[in-house]
């Protein structure tokens, strides 16, 4: 439990949010009790939600073909377009996060950051298809072994409104390594090239770091 509340985001990426929740519940220990007992009840809710689990996927560091999933959530989406027109990729996989799952976002494979682009916009329901071209969002494309490229999008979401990215362009990065986080509710889209055969399906649930999302094949 304390090597849990010590690892939680929410002492990064949630002061304000912490701050304001002590001191209403401060506030409201001595002038209402219902105001403190509603943002006690906050804070935890958000703890839950600020959590930093540690994913190793074991297989991923052994074998430099594997891709795995870059967040927790439902695949909602996947699209397939044998011209390349995704993006420049042939796949598009769509994972959707809900208020409920783990927020932190994972490197796919290991690689180096070519480039980073944040893109301001709308705040759509994350789950929505134009979300994904009309919500802000922050693409980061890594380039690993053998010129293998791939562009991953942290989208943010009606209720999320904050997107977060610890890395920089030119940073070499390792499988399972934590890149960033979506603050409340989001989604994150993967683009692929046609040389990879994904090993994930539309609704099924994955958890980032450690669910395989696909493989390299060679032609």
């Amino acid at each position: 439990m304390i090597t849990w509340i010590k690892s939680n985001l929410i002492w990064t990426e949630g002061q304000k949010i912490l701050l304001i929740l002590l001191f209403l519940m401060v506030f409201g220990w001595f002038i209402w009790k219902l105001l403190f007992l509603v943002s006690l009840i906050f804070l935890v809710c958000c703890f839950y939600f600020f959590r930093n689990p540690s994913r190793n996927c074991l297989a991923a560091h052994s074998d430099d073909t594997i891709l795995i999933c870059p967040a927790d959530g439902r695949v909602i989406d996947i699209q397939y377009d044998p011209h390349s027109e995704l993006e420049g990729y042939a796949y598009k996989v769509s994972i959707f996060l809900s208020v409920f799952d783990v927020h932190v976002n994972w490197i796919p494979m290991a690689g180096t950051v070519k480039k980073i682009v944040y893109k301001p916009g709308m705040f759509m329901l994350a789950f929505l298809p134009k979300s994904s071209l009309l919500n802000e969002c922050n693409d980061v494309v890594l380039a690993g072994k053998q010129e293998k490229t791939i562009l991953v999008r942290q989208i943010a979401g009606w209720i999320a409104r904050r997107i977060c990215c610890w890395i920089k362009e030119g940073e070499h990065l390792t499988v399972n390594q934590k890149y960033g986080m979506i603050r409340f509710g989001s989604r994150v889209d993967t683009f692929l090239p046609d040389n990879v055969m994904l090993a994930v399906k539309k609704g099924e649930y994955v958890y980032g770091g450690q669910t395989v999302l696909g493989r390299w094949i060679c032609y």
